[in-house]
């Protein structure tokens, strides 16, 4: 299980999204991808399960499945797919679904504004292409777009604004490099690649993602919250428009955290991997 979220219409559809690795089993071994599934949850039972897109080719490896999802202001839902570990054949071409984030209708089927709809032998569910392993997918509360966190080889966690067909260079252009020191590429930009809108080195291990948003943190309000993995903390950052100005580290050494959410109730919420979720409580500074 990778990623869970619930249709802009829930409450009258109780459609909720999972997406998960996948597996089957072949002559040459077992093989993995990304999934997506859509199913109704009546209390506590799911029905009506469906797997709505399977990311092709499954790959032998087991890492790099992306699998981030987000409901947009257009009611389309985009998710992430990693490039399973394989730099050299799958992020900066359109014919497979790796290394990718996507675009698709809540029942499955392809938006026909999608911008490979009409290209040959692309896969049309494309929205960009050039991704390593997207762990954050969001939507950009002042004008809706969506943003997501990447990360890097050894260097190179990015945060990236994304923009219909764009192409976000890995592995032409990166600010990281092999995990055993090996330049992975001598460019870290390029005519036709987009930059991020800040970057990461070393690398902190981007997870999910939040913008502070209601009146419960008035000093935090229109920050944006991002996870690390690596060095166990959740990162402020600061935004001037998309500019990231400033960051600060909170809850040092909590754990590898995985993910931090905005909850209904207006509180900020984080899950770690030791199998804890906490909910931040605002507390007046005192005089």
């Amino acid at each position: 299980m990778l990623d869970i979220v619930l249709h802009p219409q829930f409450i009258k559809n109780k459609l909720i999204y999972l997406s998960y690795s996948a597996y089957k089993k072949t002559d040459s071994g077992i093989l993995s991808t990304t999934a997506v599934m859509r199913a109704v949850l009546e209390g506590n039972h799911l029905s009506n399960q469906k797997i709505i897109f399977e990311a092709l080719p499954y790959s032998k490896t087991r890492h790099h499945y992306g699998s981030r999802m987000v409901f947009g202001r257009d009611g389309k839902l985009y998710f992430s797919v990693g490039e399973r570990g394989n730099e050299k054949q799958n992020p900066q071409t359109t014919s497979n679904d790796l290394g990718k984030i996507h675009r698709i209708n809540d029942d499955g089927s392809i938006p026909q504004d999608n911008p490979f709809v009409h290209t040959p032998g692309a896969k049309a569910s494309i929205y960009s292409y050039g991704q390593r392993n997207p762990q954050g997918l969001m939507l950009y509360p002042p004008t809706g777009a969506i943003w997501e966190t990447e990360h890097g080889p050894r260097g190179g966690d990015e945060l990236n604004l994304i923009k219909k067909g764009a192409n976000y260079g890995w592995p032409v252009i990166t600010y990281g490099i092999n995990y055993d020191g090996r330049i992975m590429s001598k460019i870290s930009a390029a005519p036709g690649m987009e930059q991020p809108l800040t970057y990461w080195i070393p690398s902190i291990g981007p997870s999910g993602m939040a913008f502070v948003q209601g009146d419960k943190y008035p000093q935090w309000k229109g920050n944006l919250l991002v996870g690390s993995l690596r060095f166990k903390y959740l990162s402020r950052c600061i935004l001037k428009g998309t500019k990231v100005v400033k960051q600060e580290m909170l809850l040092k050494n909590i754990g590898r955290l995985r993910d931090v959410r905005m909850g209904p109730d207006g509180y900020i919420y984080i899950a770690v991997e030791d199998g804890y979720v906490f909910r931040l409580i605002p507390v007046a500074k005192k005089k």
